[in-house]
């Protein structure tokens, strides 16, 4: 059992422990308790209406976690959406999931059996993809397909695993399958919209390349011991910058689209760490290219 969770039961008996830390567990478990069952009641017997609950369930967490989001842009809402966002660490889970209405993730198969983690994902209605057996394709198109046209948007991470925080990795174009399937459960007019995720400043100062393992999820470490590690930190600095939608038409197919949405975020990340976004460009420093999305639009969720 202490394997099993990411080392959850050898980690909370262990040393390293803040008073902090033990206060925001026993607080996350005083929430989730009433949410997730309220959670279950509302997904088995009014699906239409899932997302409210979970939503809040994300923002109590991300609050409690002292986590402030600061979104710039705008987050397209008419229809169902793509999202496509880079992926850092699973603190994004909370942060994406508390601000996309209607939203689900779209993850790997076998986080579907992470016990207590499998089951709160299965709450947030997370679509489970297995890309290895080609004899599922066909239940998961459907599921795709089901989802979509019911009016519920994906949240995708093209990057397929976490990253430092630092860079983006190479968008795997074979991981946008889902849009092509998603865009034809819509007659063609599924949005994908990018997003660039960035955790800018730790307990009020900038968060330099050392410090990134405070916050970012990478590597063989296991889950629960950077729990501990960040929750005796004290407060956390995230932005979201939703760039320019755009449809799998406009790209021009599956490649086009990893491509567009890889170059939009990375150049994205880049202004987060110049802070750019929160003080506008260096001087020397290009401006970054107009759109309709980014007109100076800031507000803290």
């Amino acid at each position: 059992m202490a394997e099993e969770y990411g080392g959850l039961k050898s980690n909370l008996g262990s040393e390293g422990w803040s008073l902090l830390g033990y206060a925001r567990v026993a607080a996350a478990l005083v929430v989730t308790v009433p949410l997730a069952s309220l959670q279950y009641l509302m997904v088995n017997f009014v699906p239409g209406a899932w997302w409210p609950v979970a939503g809040l369930w994300h923002r109590t967490i991300t609050a409690l976690l002292g986590i402030r989001v600061t979104v710039v842009g705008q987050e397209r809402h008419e229809g169902p959406v793509l999202y496509a966002a880079n992926h850092i660490s699973w603190l994004d889970i909370m942060v994406l999931g508390g601000l996309l209405p209607n939203a689900s993730f779209i993850a790997k198969s076998e986080i579907s059996g992470w016990g207590v983690i499998g089951s709160l994902c299965k709450l947030h209605k997370t679509v489970f993809v297995n890309r290895s057996r080609r004899t599922d394709s066909v239940r998961q198109r459907d599921s795709l397909t089901e989802r979509v046209r019911g009016g519920d948007s994906l949240i995708l991470f093209p990057e397929g695993t976490s990253t430092d925080g630092m860079r983006v990795s190479r968008f795997k174009s074979a991981l946008f399958s889902v849009a092509e399937q998603a865009d034809a459960a819509t007659e063609h007019n599924l949005v994908i919209q990018p997003i660039t995720l960035a955790y800018t400043e730790m307990n009020g100062m900038p968060l330099i390349r050392s410090q990134k393992p405070w916050v970012a999820w990478v590597g063989d470490m296991e889950l629960f011991s950077h729990l501990r590690q960040f929750l005796g930190r004290a407060r956390v600095e995230a932005t979201l910058e939703f760039h320019a939608p755009i449809t799998l038409a406009e790209a021009g197919g599956r490649k086009e689209l990893a491509a567009y949405c890889e170059r939009e975020i990375r150049m994205g990340l880049e202004r987060a760490h110049r802070a750019e976004l929160r003080h506008g460009p260096r001087a020397g420093l290009p401006a970054p290219a107009e759109s309709p999305l980014l007109g100076g639009d800031q507000r803290l969720a």
